[in-house]
């Protein structure tokens, strides 16, 4: 069975960093030191952890004919391919979010996950659903 595995976004990895900093600056510049080291540590563990499992496949996202499965933090999940109607990547300034719309409108976003167009429409091919979105035209796959 052709199984696309999506890779993580290093640039929303970095984002996230980013914005850690931005806030221990802010926090510094209001002199709450104490806190702001705290919560910098914290989050940069969490960013760390979340890479580390990642990257040792702990967390993933799988799109094959059957559907998408998917690991969080202990839980993996199924969606059925009976289930999506349609893929999209949104663009969200710099940052490109996979989602995925369900048929009771809900949508599933995996904002960390790195998918390019040939992915995309390969994995819309084996889905057998359409690709809309901010970053694509509407297209039949």
């Amino acid at each position: 069975m052709r199984t696309i595995d999506l890779d993580i976004s290093w640039f929303a990895v970095l984002a996230t960093l980013c914005g850690i900093s931005l806030c221990y600056g802010m926090m510094i510049l209001v002199a709450l030191n104490g806190l702001a080291s705290s919560l910098m540590v914290l989050a940069l563990l969490v960013v760390a952890l979340v890479v580390l499992m990642t990257l040792t496949n702990k967390r993933f996202v799988h799109i094959d004919k059957a559907g998408i499965c998917y690991r969080t933090w202990m839980k993996t999940q199924y969606v059925h391919a009976d289930e999506i109607v349609s893929l999209e990547r949104q663009k969200l300034g710099p940052l490109r979010c996979f989602k995925v719309v369900l048929g009771n409108n809900r949508k599933l976003a995996f904002p960390y996950w790195s998918i390019d167009d040939v992915e995309l429409q390969r994995a819309a091919r084996l889905l057998s659903v359409s690709i809309s979105g901010t970053c694509n035209n509407e297209v039949k796959a």
